[in-house]
């Protein structure tokens, strides 16, 4: 979404509390799309994903008990781990999910953001035990454009990476731009490691 670009030669005749509501507009506008666009669609599909993925793992346990009928309980068993395999497709492995992090902060200096904070939280495995959640705090300070264009490829991105608790500061003038300070938690999903197989023992000579 394309963000109208300022006139600043005609904001020089405006008074000065008309000036201020309008920031307070546009940085409104800005918050409200954003929670629209890209937070309420980002929740709804880890939501979906999650019960997608508990369903899979609970029909694959199931079947899996089911001897009975071995030549359909190996084909249905195959086709459930091949919905579960692609729906896994989005979570990467935590060495992929630290590499995305880390261009994605790229991306942010690339774009003309001023990275403030930069901090990764502790990681948590989900109830479910599917995927592992891998928070960073992040501060950036930047034109409210420049912002919009850093989360809209966050939104855009193959793997599964959310944007909550969004905090905008109050917008200022610095040469000759609206510049907004952001606070937000990002929150990568990754896939749990699979178990390794057990060493077996040396045998003794």
């Amino acid at each position: 979404m394309e963000l109208p670009k300022l006139n600043l030669e005609s904001l020089r005749t405006v008074p000065a509390l008309q000036k201020i509501l309008m920031l307070v507009l546009i940085v409104g506008g800005i918050v409200a799309a954003f929670y629209n666009f890209v937070v309420m669609p980002k929740n709804q599909m880890i939501e979906s994903l999650q019960v997608e993925l508990v369903r899979l793992d609970n029909e694959i346990q199931t079947l899996t008990l089911k001897v009975k009928h071995l030549d359909e309980l190996i084909a249905a068993n195959k086709q459930l781990e091949i919905e579960l395999a692609k729906k896994k497709e989005r979570l990467p492995p935590q060495e992929e999910a630290v590499m995305l992090l880390k261009q994605l902060s790229d991306l942010g200096v690339r774009l003309g953001l001023d990275i403030k904070l930069w901090r990764p939280s502790s990681q948590a495995e989900d109830p479910s035990k599917l995927f592992i959640r891998m928070p960073v705090s992040v501060e950036v300070e930047g034109g409210y454009h420049t912002a919009a264009l850093f989360f809209d490829h966050i939104n855009k991105l193959p793997r599964i990476v959310n944007v909550s608790d969004v905090r905008m500061g109050s917008a200022k003038i610095e040469r000759s731009r609206v510049v907004i300070q952001t606070v937000f938690e990002l929150t990568a999903f990754v896939a749990t490691p699979e178990p390794k197989a057990p060493v077996p023992a040396a045998k003794a000579k």
